[in-house]
């Protein structure tokens, strides 16, 4: 087993933006925009950080019967 100074953590931010349409009472779609920076140390025993930014878009449709 490894040891807790060989764990290079990191922190996550993501910020999401929604749409709902209802197109009638059994039907709805939906629409989600995601963008998110990642950060993490370059090793364990460094303090730079290494890191990307990343963006997404996702879509759904929900059939209810």
């Amino acid at each position: 087993l490894g040891t807790a100074t060989g764990i290079a953590g990191g922190r996550q931010t993501v910020y999401t933006a929604a749409l709902n349409w209802y197109v009638n009472g059994n039907v709805r779609v939906m629409l989600d925009y995601l963008h998110g920076t990642v950060s993490r140390q370059a090793s364990p025993v460094s303090t730079a950080d290494v890191g990307s930014k990343f963006d997404a878009v996702a879509m759904r449709t929900q059939f209810a019967f």
